[in-house]
């Protein structure tokens, strides 16, 4: 049921969106979010959310439904409203040093640093964003 499990993921993800739409300008002509069934058939999310800020996330991630849904290939990139980046969390493997290689987070322009959550995933990403709203 691979399909099952990718419908209501992406179902979660909409609904996750929904309760937090006060915060995002689905209007502006930047904002993209993709049709389920496009999800679904891609097996990935590609997105960008534009806060009512003028900030905005990028969201790129391949899904894997083996067991579970679970994103790898993964970034997330959040740039204030002056287009300075905040943060991004990726797991490309160009970081060895970092102690939890290849997931890693850049704050600012330069830093590398070792993830500080415990899971990244579309809701820990936009819940970040989120903060550096409220």
């Amino acid at each position: 049921m691979a399909n099952g499990k990718l419908r209501d993921y992406v179902w979660r993800v909409l609904s996750f969106l929904a309760e937090r739409s006060e915060f995002l300008d689905s209007e502006h002509p930047a904002f993209q979010f993709p049709e389920p069934d496009w999800v679904e058939n891609t097996k990935t999310l590609q997105a960008t959310l534009i806060f009512r800020d003028g900030s905005r996330l990028h969201v790129r991630a391949t899904l894997d439904i083996e067991y579970d849904v679970r994103e790898f290939d993964y970034a997330y990139v959040y740039y204030d409203s002056h287009g300075a980046r905040v943060f991004q969390y990726d797991d490309a493997p160009h970081h060895p040093e970092v102690a939890t290689h290849p997931h890693h987070l850049h704050r600012g322009e330069n830093r590398i640093l070792a993830l500080d959550l415990p899971r990244v995933d579309f809701f820990a990403m936009l819940e970040q964003a989120l903060n550096y709203l409220r």
